[in-house]
């Protein structure tokens, strides 16, 4: 029998973000999927649960807090980070409030990106 893999699902209107952060995580053996806009990522969330979310701020349409509520609506134990280059203390005190997993800042490198996708799926609370 095939072990499971972890499925993530990367969010960004960046498309060299979303390409960047699938073979990053692809190589380190992940399923992942990318999605450019927040309806889009709901959209595959309805489909197929996923174990992590990797989520932008801010996107054309929703927003990545919007894209949250739905995503963890459908799926209340997917672990979600934030990405985000507007890191003002409001947005990750309110990312704090609503139950991310994590923040990671823009511009971030891949070993960031791999620290904290480990990170948050070692975490089992």
């Amino acid at each position: 029998m095939t072990p499971v893999k972890t499925k993530i699902l990367i969010v960004d209107d960046a498309g060299p973000v979303v390409v960047l952060c699938v073979n990053v995580l692809q190589a380190l053996g992940y399923a992942v999927k990318g999605a450019n806009r927040g309806e889009a990522a709901v959209e595959l969330m309805r489909k197929e649960p996923f174990d992590l979310m990797v989520l932008d701020y801010k996107m054309p349409g929703m927003t990545g807090f919007e894209v949250f509520q739905q995503a963890r609506a459908l799926h209340p134990s997917v672990k979600v980070v934030l990405v985000t280059g507007h890191g003002t203390p409001e947005i990750v005190n309110e990312a704090n409030r609503m139950g991310f997993n994590a923040i990671l800042l823009k511009p971030f490198t891949s070993d960031e990106l791999r620290g904290t996708v480990e990170k948050v799926l070692a975490d089992r609370t």
